[in-house]
């Protein structure tokens, strides 16, 4: 099972805020998980010797709009804190490391929740009082009195010294920060890095290969692979979040759109040719739902052509249970003919 992939960050974090609410959608899709690290980045950032961007005018100003945009990007609320500079946190991530030791999940929740209010709703979140009123708002069920013992936690306080020496020596310099298969990343952008990453990692049948015939639509949905023996070629996809419709099965438009390009390169490959051929007709039965996690293959044949069209069908699997059957007619451009 591949490691966890370590995040830091800081409650004080702009821009840690965004990548709270990303990192474990996007790390779901892949099957891995993710351990949450907070760190002081004040003590961070002072030990790799640079400014903070409240210090750099032109950087601040930038991140004044920029932030917000990232946050609508996000989908997520935004309001300026009512405190500039923010305050120090130092309770949160006590609180934080206390509550992960006995509950990781429910320690996550509570870092999202005390940011939602002081990032999200523009409000304080400086006593044990607020951050417990943080809790409530957000459904988290953490008492008062459990934060408030966070102040004379010795065992949160030594966690969160140590995290800071895990964190530089993983090459942290600001948040959020990421580490994942000896791969670095920084900033809330640098989560589509990751993904980008992780997603070329999915575990593949042996002899599987990602199909290099690349789109903006397949990239954001696939890798599709492809393996191929003697004058056959067989395509394929393992199922992720990315895939499922409200009832958590694959979505029928995504899998019509994988039989589509299947059929189309399948027939190529038979007559030896390569580039795209239009989709005339195409047709998709649907026998059984597709769960994620399952590894979805279809073996298509060219059935019949034309100097001009190639008729072909297919068969799709799921684990090797049948689960749709497919055909399609497609056009060859004149390049693509003889």
């Amino acid at each position: 099972m591949a490691s966890p992939i370590r995040f830091y960050f800081d409650f004080v974090s702009a821009y840690s805020y965004v990548a709270m609410n990303r990192i474990d959608k996007v790390a779901a899709r892949y099957g891995r998980e993710v351990d949450w690290n907070v760190v002081v980045l004040p003590e961070i950032m002072a030990h790799q010797g640079i400014t903070s961007p409240r210090d750099q005018p032109a950087k601040f100003a930038h991140n004044q709009k920029d932030f917000p945009r990232a946050c609508r990007m996000n989908g997520l609320p935004v309001n300026f804190p009512p405190e500039v500079p923010p305050y120090g946190a130092s309770l949160h991530r006590m609180a934080f490391l206390r509550i992960k030791r006995k509950d990781p999940a429910l320690a996550k929740r509570f870092a999202l929740a005390v940011d939602n209010r002081y990032f999200g709703l523009g409000k304080e979140v400086r006593t044990a009082r607020q951050l417990a009123s943080a809790c409530k708002v957000y459904g988290v069920d953490i008492a008062f009195d459990e934060i408030k013992a966070a102040e004379g936690d010795r065992r949160a306080k030594k966690a969160l010294a140590e995290g800071f020496d895990r964190a530089i020596a993983d090459g942290m310099f600001g948040a959020p920060f990421m580490v994942c298969d000896g791969n670095t990343y920084w900033g809330a952008d640098r989560l589509d890095h990751l993904e980008y990453d992780i997603k070329r990692k999915i575990k593949v049948p042996k002899g599987f290969e990602p199909f290099p015939l690349f789109s903006n639509f397949t990239e954001r949905n696939g890798p599709l692979f492809h393996r191929i023996r003697g004058d056959k070629i067989t395509f394929a996809f393992r199922v992720d979040e990315r895939h499922l419709n409200p009832r958590e099965v694959v979505h029928g438009g995504w899998l019509t759109s994988f039989v589509d390009v299947s059929m189309a390169q399948t027939a190529l490959f038979q007559i030896k040719r390569k580039g795209i051929a239009p989709t005339i007709h195409l047709e998709t039965d649907f026998i059984e739902p597709i769960l994620t996690g399952q590894w979805v293959e279809c073996q298509a044949n060219l059935v019949n052509r034309t100097h001009s069209m190639n008729f072909v069908e297919g068969v799709v699997t799921a684990d090797g249970t049948p689960v749709a059957r497919c055909s399609g007619i497609f056009k060859l451009p004149r390049e693509l003919r003889g």
